[in-house]
């Protein structure tokens, strides 16, 4: 069945195009994350209890349309069926100024992990404080982008980039005030949630090299955006991120990872006393910072740890540390991680008996079967 559907989707997307210069048979990927999990979060109707998941099945179409261009599609195949969830084009040479051009639907490069698909990173519970972002799983807009590398002084080099973003993860829907002058009463289109509204996001990193394969990156970004047209509410997120690779013998090395995330949000209401839009403002900041350990190649094994504000009013803090390790079996065409994740959150204000804690254990694999390989991050 899936075969089917991939090849489906190839002839529709990539035809036989004999009459074009460019590449006529794209490489074709198809990466495997089936996982078995078990938490104690008694929430969970599977509490204590082990279970088995085919999780999201992955679809990679890529090929460089001419030494100037490439295209990439990048397929979610899961229970509701097939999504596109990255579609876009890179223009990295010929253009004025050494500028670099991409466009289409991506994972934003806000910071350093939201860019990176579940499989390349090397545990498996993400990081609760990117879910300042804007998306549900993951910043993923349509989107332009514009970026330049500017040279500098010695072993280091500058980054920027600026993307044009369709805005529409920013969106966020308002619950009714229930009042009768409340203009969702009337509808959900009383807040306008079709009308487009453009967001924005910036970023400018740096790479420096030590010695002669170990390096590190700093970088910074902010994104802003509309999260309700009719209040006129936004949405501003700030980051700063900084990453070390150090190779420690010829198959060892370090990743040190960490990033510090600001969310600025405007929340919507309705005051029915004067009857207009109000916006009431929620500033939650947070961050996380993981190390993993690479040896033999084949073998890794690291920790992290995040500490975070809920986005209430009462901007609880709540904390996680992570324990994960890996083998790659022979290569890196299949891999097994398994990832503890010790979720402790904060106490509400007003409350006298502190939340339960919540341990989650998975266990996944990872495979891949074409040139996309399930690397290691």
């Amino acid at each position: 069945m899936l075969r089917r559907w991939v090849v489906t989707i190839a002839l529709l997307v990539f035809p036989s195009a004999s009459a074009f210069a460019g590449v006529v048979n794209p490489d074709i990927s198809v990466i495997g994350q089936p996982f078995i999990r078990w938490t104690d979060d008694e929430t969970d109707p599977a509490h204590k209890r082990p279970t088995l998941n085919l999780g999201e099945v992955e679809g990679v179409f890529d090929a460089y349309l001419n030494p100037y261009a490439r295209g990439t599609f990048v397929l979610a195949i899961g229970d509701e069926g097939i999504e596109v969830e990255e579609g876009y084009f890179q223009l990295t040479r010929g253009l004025p100024g050494n500028l670099a051009l991409k466009g289409g639907k991506y994972r934003l490069g806000f910071g350093k992990l939201n860019p990176v698909h579940p499989h390349a990173v090397p545990f498996a519970e993400p990081f609760r404080v990117l879910g300042y972002l804007p998306g549900d799983e993951a910043f993923n807009e349509t989107a332009v982008q514009l970026s330049e590398r500017i040279p500098m002084p010695g072993e280091f080099s500058l980054t920027a980039s600026a993307d044009w973003l369709q805005g529409d993860t920013f969106r966020i829907e308002r619950e009714s005030s229930g009042d009768v002058t409340d203009p969702l009463e009337t509808g959900p289109e009383a807040d306008r949630p079709a009308e487009p509204r453009a967001g924005f996001l910036g970023r400018l990193s740096g790479f420096g090299q030590i010695g002669d394969r170990s390096g590190y990156e700093l970088g910074l970004s902010g994104t802003v955006g509309t999260n309700n047209v009719a209040a006129r509410a936004r949405t501003k997120v700030f980051g700063a991120d900084a990453k070390l690779k150090l190779w420690t013998a010829p198959f060892a090395y370090l990743v040190v990872q960490g990033e510090a995330i600001q969310l600025k949000r405007e929340d919507a209401g309705w005051d029915p006393a004067a009857l207009a839009y109000t916006k009431t403002e929620v500033t939650p900041t947070g961050g996380y910072l993981y190390a993993d350990y690479n040896f033999n190649t084949r073998y890794n094994l690291g920790a992290g740890f995040e500490r975070f504000q809920d986005p209430t009013a009462d901007e609880t803090w709540n904390t996680s540390t992570k324990v994960f390790a890996g083998y790659s079996l022979l290569e890196e065409t299949t891999a097994f991680r398994l990832d503890w994740d010790h979720f402790s959150p904060g106490t509400p204000a007003g409350v006298t008996e502190d939340p339960p804690s919540v341990n989650t254990v998975t266990l996944r694999v990872i495979f891949s079967m074409g040139p996309h390989k399930a690397h290691q991050f």
